[in-house]
């Protein structure tokens, strides 16, 4: 994408429009660079202390039917210029013949000798073919502002006898295509509420499926020592906590604790049990109590006497 570049002209302090040029940097990239810094005036001051900015500059030098010269910052006579390289710099490409109206080119006074000057041929100029770089050309702004002042009076050296000056000047920049906005059709909303269920609904049955118990864990992989655990509650607010507010390893360690006390309660139940049947059976309804396997028992004498 070539750059482009405005210049802004008044005659007599009433604006006469805008001329938009574009830059040849893939052939003269070196004297393109030179003319939008120019433009712009980004390069600040020269070294005879003067702004490096075609801003407020004249146009100098008007022939009809041939082309309308400026570019002449610091003497504003055609005398003077500068570049952004501090001084003069070479020519760069020679071969694009001057061929029609419109075309931007270095002034000069001589082979490598360009400084800050241009003009703008307002026709063929097919005598001047390999002496000047022409290096961008006018896409708007021709018909409306060049030939206006392509036909400003001028005195006996071709300089107009009204200030044809570049009021303004700078670089432009490609504007980015704002993304198009349009209204939400009701169609759009009843997907999104479709869409927005349809996401509630994944994420409570997700939810559900981790709630489920999970697989018991061994005791050495669960066990932890204080010093871990102090660690693990230090950092509390990192870990992803359930809707109880427990954390996995807190969830895991409760489901182990209360599979364990289970165990125990139904242990102890067993035992009990046990217990009382072992009781009932070695105790008789008739006092006698049975002690070892077959015949062997004790009889009460108070109650089992001979006569």
């Amino acid at each position: 994408m070539r750059p482009r570049v405005f210049l802004d002209f008044s005659l007599d302090n009433v604006s006469l429009g805008r001329v938009i040029l574009e830059l040849y940097t893939e052939s003269a990239p070196q004297t393109a660079e030179n003319f939008r810094a120019l433009c712009t005036g980004e390069k600040g001051l020269s070294s005879a202390g003067v702004p490096l900015y075609y801003k407020n500059s004249i146009v100098h030098r008007c022939i009809k039917d041939f082309m309308i010269q400026g570019g002449d910052f610091t003497k504003r006579n055609g005398t003077g210029g500068e570049s952004i390289f501090g001084g003069n710099f070479p020519d760069e490409d020679l071969s694009r013949p001057l061929d029609a109206e419109g075309l931007l080119c270095m002034a000069n006074r001589g082979p490598n000798t360009n400084g800050s000057q241009f003009f703008i041929t307002l026709r063929e100029c097919p005598h001047l073919n390999g002496k000047h770089v022409v290096f961008g050309k006018v896409i708007r702004g021709y018909d409306d502002v060049i030939s206006k002042i392509a036909n400003v009076p001028v005195d006996g050296k071709d300089r107009p006898t009204t200030s044809v000056i570049i009021s303004n000047c700078g670089e432009l920049e490609l504007r980015k295509k704002e993304p198009v906005k349009r209204d939400r059709s009701p169609e759009d909303v009843d997907d999104n509420i479709r869409r927005s269920r349809h996401s509630s609904l994944s994420r409570s049955r997700s939810s559900s499926l981790d709630s489920a118990p999970r697989r018991k864990k061994s005791k050495k992989e669960k066990k932890k020592s204080k010093k871990e655990k102090a660690m693990d509650n230090s950092h509390d607010e990192d870990v992803p906590r359930r809707p109880n507010g427990e954390t996995e390893e807190e969830y895991d360690a409760r489901l182990e604790r209360e599979e364990n006390e289970r165990i125990e309660s139904q242990r102890r139940k067993e035992l009990e049990r046990l217990k009382r049947l072992n009781d009932e059976s070695i105790q008789s309804k008739d006092g006698v109590r049975f002690k070892g396997r077959g015949r062997m028992k004790y009889i009460d004498p108070e109650t089992s006497r001979r006569y």
